[in-house]
């Protein structure tokens, strides 16, 4: 009988162990939508990323300023500029960490020879409108 209960004790603690490691994996997965923010020049924005892999930054006013593609390897991502005002588009693809808290999403150089990304990627904190 003892046995039995102690096998249930296992059990049942193993699967909390796996349920809190699914929350954080899960907590760790990039998310999609738009993000609102401030340029480094005061200027508002809205980063919209959505399912496909493709990215727009837009003014107060929803006109485009970048669009492009992203791809999000882990706690990596990489921005491909392709049209707009203020578009890198000779630029190869910047690589940055990015990190999501309450809402708060930030990004980190890792690669980019792109200045103007770098500072409008890294110069503000994104929060999540969802």
């Amino acid at each position: 009988m003892s046995h039995r209960w102690l096998l249930t004790v296992l059990l049942v603690a193993l699967v909390l162990v796996l349920a809190g490691g699914a929350n954080v994996a899960q907590a760790a997965e990039f998310q999609q939508g738009s993000y609102s923010g401030t340029l480094p020049r005061g200027d508002k924005v809205t980063f919209k990323f959505d399912d496909k892999g493709k990215f727009v930054l837009t003014d107060k006013d929803g006109k485009a300023l970048v669009e492009g593609t992203y791809k999000v390897m882990k706690d990596q991502i990489e921005f491909t500029d392709e049209k707009g005002p203020i578009a890198s588009k000779d630029a190869k693809p910047g690589k940055y960490k990015w990190k999501l808290e309450d809402k708060k999403l930030s990004f980190t150089k890792v690669e980019d020879e792109s200045e103007g990304r770098r500072k409008g990627l890294t110069g503000t904190t994104w929060t999540l409108e969802k």
